[in-house]
């Protein structure tokens, strides 16, 4: 087989990838089509649990605070009442359920896609990377969840609630508009989904010998100051969300450090 896909010609290639992808595409327009059959689950439950005062991340953390700060301290993380998002636009709602159902079946269907771009470039491998490779799909599928977790219960709740709470002056009222509240929700998890597929990179950039473990470890100081940037781009710009996303990435750097060390030749 190794053999059979060394010979293929460019178009040949070309079209085995077609294939890959319209196995890909077809993954997602049935996840879009399963969500879009349970809309008031993705909706009500999902994107706008952030919104409502019980959310668990909220209770978690006014425990916290009653914990190491006692009774008398008011708490931080605390909504008087649900939040408050209009839709302005006629055709508004359904802009967003059909965008917000096609990316959600773009996360649910990431591991099948993945899978169908390993199975691509697996053939080209050899069998010592192949024997390295081994579990690439469940580690993947693990990053991009995990991200995707702590984007929907870390950072979501931590961004909506510095948006709320900070006020210029009494006067205008914090009303959030439905497209911007949807894209915040999308945008923060699909970054960090992707974010914390870092570790993989670092290993095909490894195995390929285009960065090493010496690069990794010269120019760490260089690499805190890019994760500091990246930080602050993703959230607001305030100091406690900024750390939240901070001390993840910086572990995923220390981890992808790990990573280059154990399969880099040349240490």
């Amino acid at each position: 087989m190794k053999n059979e896909k060394k010979e293929m010609s460019f178009w040949e290639h070309i079209e085995d990838l077609r294939k890959h992808m319209i196995h890909s595409l077809c993954a997602i327009i049935i996840a879009t089509i399963i969500l879009m059959n349970n809309k008031y689950i993705i909706f009500d439950y999902i994107l706008f649990g952030p919104a409502k005062t019980d959310f668990i991340t909220y209770r978690i953390f006014s425990k916290l605070e009653f914990i190491f700060f006692g009774m008398n301290h008011n708490p931080i993380f605390f909504f008087t009442k649900n939040l408050e998002i209009q839709n302005r636009k006629i055709f508004g709602q359904f802009n967003m359920y059909i965008w917000t159902c096609f990316l959600g079946g773009f996360i649910l269907s990431f591991p099948y896609i993945f899978y169908e771009f390993w199975k691509f470039i697996k053939p080209a491998l050899t069998d010592e990377e192949k024997k390295y490779s081994r579990g690439i799909i469940i580690t993947v599928t693990f990053l991009f969840i995990f991200g995707i977790l702590f984007g929907y219960f870390i950072l979501c709740p931590f961004l909506i609630h510095f948006g709320y709470t900070f006020r210029i002056s009494s006067i205008p009222k914090n009303i959030f508009d439905l497209s911007d509240y949807i894209s915040l929700m999308m945008h923060s998890m699909l970054s960090m989904g992707i974010t914390f597929l870092f570790p993989i990179f670092i290993y095909f950039l490894t195995k390929i010998e285009l960065i090493t473990y010496t690069f990794l470890k010269k120019y760490r100081k260089h690499a805190f100051l890019m994760i500091l940037i990246i930080a602050s781009a993703i959230t607001p710009g305030d100091i406690l969300s900024t750390i939240i996303v901070l001390i993840p990435l910086l572990i995923l750097y220390q981890l992808s450090l790990y990573i280059s060390f154990s399969f880099s030749k040349n240490k």
